[in-house]
């Protein structure tokens, strides 16, 4: 298994290209294949699903669209297996409609060649579901 150095330097590497919404760099990091699955969205049961830097640069203008904040917080990466990075975190956010929010989320980054081929997102979600 990788060291949790070798998940930071990718993680990093990617969280760098993701905020500046770079194109070049989203494409050095992800694979020409790479999908993110988000924890919200129609595409069931993935979630909402956008393949390649083009979905990327789309799931972060519609997260733009839906959320007036997002902050991550108290974030750690680990190895889950040989290619699986295993990223948690709180997540502190906004609604656009105003609605904020203060969840846990998992994220299961799949790698190959130390390139991001899935970014697959779990958050808690609120109700008063049982469980």
């Amino acid at each position: 298994m990788q060291s949790d150095d070798t998940a930071k330097a990718i993680m990093a590497k990617f969280g760098q290209a993701f905020f500046a919404k770079d194109r070049v760099a989203l494409a050095d990091i992800l694979t020409e294949d790479a999908e993110w699955h988000f924890a919200i969205g129609p595409d069931a049961p993935h979630g909402r699903v956008r393949k390649g830097v083009d979905g990327f640069l789309q799931g972060i203008e519609e997260n733009g669209q839906l959320f007036s904040k997002l902050r991550f917080e108290e974030i750690v990466y680990r190895w889950a297996s040989d290619d699986e990075i295993l990223m948690t975190y709180r997540l502190d956010g906004q609604h656009r409609d105003g609605d904020p929010f203060n969840l846990r989320g998992v994220e299961l980054i799949t790698v190959r060649d130390e390139r991001i081929c899935k970014k697959d997102v779990f958050w808690k979600q609120y109700g008063d579901g049982g469980g």
